[in-house]
């Protein structure tokens, strides 16, 4: 049971510090070329304070800035 926790807070840790850096880039001048060339001190800012990912979330979550509205998903014809 502990390694299945383990692998679920390392891949939250993963997921939480990568959509940070990717919301953080998008508002800069050149988003695309820092999602290909890492800015390094961006990224360890939020990979350090990226290990209280579920308390952070939790509070996100209750927030409402979490989920996005019915409004802002497309949905494609088919």
């Amino acid at each position: 049971m502990v390694p299945g926790l383990l692998f679920i807070y390392i891949a939250g840790w993963i997921g939480w510090v990568g959509r940070g850096y990717l919301q953080a880039v998008s508002i800069t001048s050149n988003p695309v070329e820092k999602e290909i060339i890492i800015d390094v001190p961006l990224a360890m800012k939020f990979s350090l304070s990226g290990f209280i990912w579920p308390l952070a979330a939790l509070q996100e979550f209750t927030s409402g800035n979490l989920l996005a509205s019915n409004d802002d998903i497309t949905v494609s014809p088919r």
